[in-house]
């Protein structure tokens, strides 16, 4: 048993990087209870004020797409002290924003924060603890990155309701400061640095079509779904990505080894993972609006709502990475696939019915499903790949992680708006349950899908162990 002790330096270190990477998410969807309280006070429209997630999410990805070259370049300690010295700038220029620019621009300094904390996490985990004890270490990582989202709305909702939004900046810096303080006297170097060239044009690329693609479900929701912006921009993301990839297969830069990608039972991981996180962030944002614009609940109730299954996922994700390093990671997330399905499908029946015990109920059933299935199925991914490639494959999937939150975001909101744009005789109240309606069929259709996805997965792990 003495190869698989822990020691209280790691621990320590895990848990700086861990408080880290939690603020950094709980402060990305902490804003989305405020949306409502942001378009009264800077005059604005949802599609631009839900930027401040989108746009976050965004540069998250993008900074997540350079850890892996940044962890090869620069040691882990001094990139922990970046990014929470980052963060602390950036809860100072938000919370003293004077306009809704100035807050965007706060937003975007803590996104660069958070998109080196949550890998870094990630890395310290899979660098320093015993393969043994992986699932329960990575599980205890997804708890961190998995659970913020939903507590998120609550923390928002309670300081918008009882203070204002401002107090969602003030009030975290405390624990962000004992964050960095952890972290940096107990953060070690296991790895070697090396000095490779960067891929600026490689990134540059993957931002410009992340952007596009984000900004076509943007536009779906001002010019409707079969229009010549969402599918321009739509096509023109989708184009970039395609130069991106030819460029990274054939440049000797430095950005993501996408050589990952040759696995299929990489990519079927990969793609439940988008998924399950896409439908993660983008219920965490639906239902908080879900509720104050249909039932006409303050933003505390509204948060509150999906507070009881965010703390039913936190627990239940440790759990379930000892399962997976007893039982094998089929058994977890087969369950946890199967609950999620269960209550989108519930979502999706009751869309048009809903209360808020309704929402309590369901939702609960989606933490227990998120919670078995989450961070197993990004630990699974990983091992698909050769120790060599662990670095760029932990990129890959926190890249991912927010690349989904922002494009889930982008949908719940586009199909909200369009329609509440829909009907001049009906009241916003009506039309945004409908469009509430519409999201959560959608997101039933995403729940079927990524069952199928693991189910395929698994068959194909399985046949490889026969091989």
């Amino acid at each position: 048993m003495q190869n698989q002790a822990v020691s209280r330096k790691t621990m320590l270190a895990i848990v700086g990087a861990g408080l880290l990477a939690f603020c950094g998410v709980l402060v990305e969807t902490s804003m989305n209870v405020t949306f409502p309280t942001l378009m009264k006070q800077f005059n604005l429209s949802m599609s631009v004020v839900q930027w401040l997630s989108t746009g976050y999410l965004l540069l998250v990805s993008l900074t997540m797409a350079t850890s892996a070259y940044i962890q090869r370049r620069y040691k882990i300690r001094s990139i922990f002290i970046f990014a929470g010295l980052s963060f602390i700038v950036g809860s100072f220029v938000c919370g003293l924003a004077p306009n809704f620019m100035t807050l965007l621009i706060g937003r975007l300094i803590q996104a660069v924060a958070t998109g080196y904390a949550i890998p870094l996490l990630f890395a310290i985990i899979l660098q320093q603890i015993p393969v043994a004890r992986l699932g329960l270490f990575m599980g205890i990582g997804g708890m961190v990155v998995g659970v913020a989202p939903s507590i998120g709305p609550t923390y928002g909702g309670m300081n918008t309701y009882l203070f204002s939004w401002r107090e969602i900046f003030w009030f975290i810096l405390p624990v962000v400061v004992i964050a960095v303080l952890l972290g940096s006297f107990t953060i070690t170097q296991k790895i070697k640095t090396r000095r490779d060239t960067f891929d600026l044009f490689g990134l540059i690329l993957l931002g410009i079509s992340f952007f596009l693609v984000a900004e076509g479900f943007t536009e779906a929701g001002n010019f409707g779904w079969l229009s010549s912006q969402f599918w321009g921009f739509l096509i023109a993301g989708l184009v970039v990505m395609a130069l991106f990839v030819y460029h990274s297969f054939h440049s000797d830069r430095d950005l993501l080894d996408l050589s990952i990608f040759k696995s299929p039972t990489f990519v079927l991981s990969i793609m439940a993972y988008f998924l399950i996180q896409l439908m993660n962030i983008g219920i965490s944002y639906l239902l908080p609006n879900y509720s104050q614009l249909v039932f006409g609940a303050n933003s505390l109730a509204a948060g509150a709502a999906i507070l009881l299954g965010s703390l039913v996922s936190g627990i239940v994700q440790p759990i379930s990475g000892r399962l997976l390093d007893s039982h094998g990671a089929g058994y977890p997330i087969r369950i946890g696939s199967t609950l999620i399905v269960i209550a989108m499908l519930l979502f999706a029946i009751f869309g048009l019915h809903l209360t808020i015990p309704l929402i309590v109920f369901f939702y609960l059933i989606f933490g227990l499903g998120f919670g078995f299935s989450f961070g197993n199925v990004m630990t699974n991914g990983i091992k698909q790949v050769d120790d060599s490639l662990q670095q760029d494959a932990n990129a890959a999937f926190n890249t991912s992680q927010q690349y989904a939150g922002s494009i889930g975001t982008a949908i719940m909101a586009a199909i909200l708006t369009s329609s509440q744009h829909s009907d001049s005789h009906l009241s916003q109240a009506v039309l945004s349950a409908r469009g509430g309606h519409h999201d959560f069929i959608l997101l039933a259709v995403l729940a079927m899908t990524a069952f199928v996805l693991i189910l395929i997965n698994f068959q194909k792990q399985a046949k490889n162990a026969k091989a």
